[in-house]
């Protein structure tokens, strides 16, 4: 199954608008076989969340966000890496998950839409008050 490498969550934080921007960025590797399959009419699916870890009671990580962006491979020039960017400007309210202080992290799910498996990938926590 294809892999999601070098998988980077930036956050800009705009204390006088009150917004906050996540920049993910990372890259999927495609195996030759993959990239031969997707000539024949396999497809991928790729989603990005932003989830706010927690370790309070319960210890679940809190849901955020899911970028309306959703990007399909293979694209007009499938390679065996390809770059992907998710960006939004966002109400900073949304990444306020915690009391003080606020861990956010960027969550990536590459989905085979034809065996339905998921491949997930969690990028760096930015810590951070919003």
């Amino acid at each position: 199954m294809a892999s999601i490498t070098e998988l980077k969550l930036s956050i800009n934080h705009n204390h006088t608008t009150k917004t906050a921007t996540p920049l993910v960025t990372g890259k999927i590797a495609f195996s030759a076989y993959e990239l031969n399959q997707m000539k024949e009419g396999l497809k991928f699916r790729l989603k990005v969340q932003l989830w706010g870890e927690d370790s309070g009671l319960t210890g679940a990580d809190d849901y955020l966000y899911t970028f309306d962006k959703i990007i399909y491979y293979p694209d007009k020039s499938p390679t065996a890496l390809e770059s992907f960017t998710f960006e939004k400007t966002l109400g900073e309210g949304l990444l306020d998950e915690d009391l003080g202080t606020d861990e956010v992290y960027a969550k990536a799910l590459l989905s085979n839409l034809y065996t339905l498996v998921t491949v997930k990938k969690s990028s760096n926590i930015v810590t951070h008050s919003f």
